[in-house]
């Protein structure tokens, strides 16, 4: 079986917030769309031992319109003993760099209600204050063209959506 070509992201928003912010994107522009739940295999460390642990997804995909089959699945998971990471999973049409999917996610990123590479003192606290994952989350977005300097926020759209 191939794997589909993924972007993760993790967020600071939670999977609701992620999904609902894209379904309206979606239903301004017009486009018919699909929920739908599972659940992930994820691994959670107790002391030195990795666990496997079930997590439940959510997701929504694009059934018309020109990014038809961009879909983004969104989780939440445990990775140590307390506090949880937010992960957004994204297949998009054409990859990352077609200007379309560049544009949604500008928009997508705009309406969600907090800054998502920025998270609290207390949230780094309960999840590991040294973990990697701030720094790559920051990376990342940084790589999709976002200012992720603590004046790049609130982000103001260049484009407008839909077109």
């Amino acid at each position: 079986m191939v794997r589909r070509a993924t972007t993760d992201l993790e967020v600071s928003v939670s999977p609701v917030h992620a999904i609902k912010t894209l379904r309206l994107l979606a239903e301004e522009a017009g486009w018919s769309m699909e929920r739908h739940e599972g659940s992930r295999l994820v691994d959670r460390f107790a002391i030195i031992m990795p666990m496997a642990q079930s997590t439940r997804t959510l997701g929504i995909r694009v059934l018309d319109g020109p990014l038809r089959g961009l879909e983004m699945t969104a989780w939440s998971e445990t990775r140590g003993s307390a506090g949880a990471l937010n992960i957004t999973s994204w297949v998009m049409p054409g990859g990352m760099d077609h200007e379309l999917n560049q544009r949604l996610l500008e928009h997508w990123v705009a309406r969600l209600p907090r800054c998502p590479w920025h998270w609290t003192f207390s949230e780094r606290s309960k999840v590991g204050y040294m973990l990697p994952v701030w720094r790559k989350s920051r990376k990342k977005f940084r790589e999709l063209g976002f200012d992720v300097r603590k004046k790049g926020w609130p982000l103001q759209p260049q484009s407008k959506w839909p077109n």
